[in-house]
């Protein structure tokens, strides 16, 4: 009886998910030309999050937040198992950051719009002269204060268990000279699997760790700070 539920209500509740983009994004886009700080966009972002959740009946729970400061950028680290880990970042990290994306979902109406006013990080990933170029706009903004969440696997896991790093996201750390902070996404895969559009009510818990300092670290080291991060994640 519960999956004739799920099922039933998944139609409504992906309408609702695309109901939500285009109302909080609409938002976040009047408010832009008065948002000098990127305070007003991010609550758009986060509300519009949490109306995601709430839709699909994810009771998300964050533990950790003291372990990260308002006036420090970091570059957040998480494990990606389903297309509720985003929401659960954005919903209820507690300060700022910014995400990367392919370019061409900057030109997504309404998602995309909110994308590019709010300074997120557009990725080229065409030509790797272009590729190149972004990430050096990726490494500066962090280094200019504008922390950083990314899934250092790359893809959501198909199976539920941690897959193998990617090194980008490390070398961005490592050459803006900020922390990473490891963040644990438990719960998300039993709601919203790769393999399904019905996403499943329950609980979902975001843990954040203690922040890693990257300092001492080098790209001959890279493997090290990368496992160091991976085992504080699992």
């Amino acid at each position: 009886m519960r999956r004739l539920l799920v099922y039933l209500w998944a139609p409504f509740a992906n309408l609702l998910w695309y109901t939500h983009t285009v109302v909080m994004a609409t938002l976040s886009l009047l408010v832009w030309p008065f948002d000098r700080t990127g305070e007003m966009q991010h609550w758009c972002a986060r509300w519009w999050c949490r109306l995601v959740a709430w839709s699909i009946f994810a009771r998300i729970h964050v533990h950790g937040t003291e372990h990260v400061r308002p006036d420090r950028p970091y570059v957040y680290m998480a494990n990606h198992a389903s297309l509720i880990d985003t929401p659960a970042l954005f919903a209820y990290l507690p300060y700022q950051f910014r995400i990367m994306a392919k370019r061409s979902l900057f030109w997504v109406p309404f998602m995309g719009w909110h994308l590019a006013t709010a300074g997120h990080f557009p990725i080229d990933r065409g030509n790797p002269r272009k590729t190149a170029t972004s990430l050096r706009n990726v490494i500066e903004g962090v280094k200019g204060g504008k922390s950083l969440a990314v899934f250092p696997e790359g893809t959501r896991t198909p199976d539920g268990h941690l897959q193998e790093f990617q090194s980008g996201a490390f070398k961005i750390a490592l050459r803006a000279g900020v922390p990473i902070v490891p963040v644990s996404i438990r719960g998300t895969y039993a709601l919203l699997p790769k393999t399904t559009l019905a996403p499943r009510p329950g609980r979902v818990d975001v843990v954040v760790g203690e922040p890693i300092e990257t300092a001492g670290y080098t790209e001959k080291t890279l493997p090290e700070l990368m496992a160091r991060t991976r085992a504080a994640i699992e």
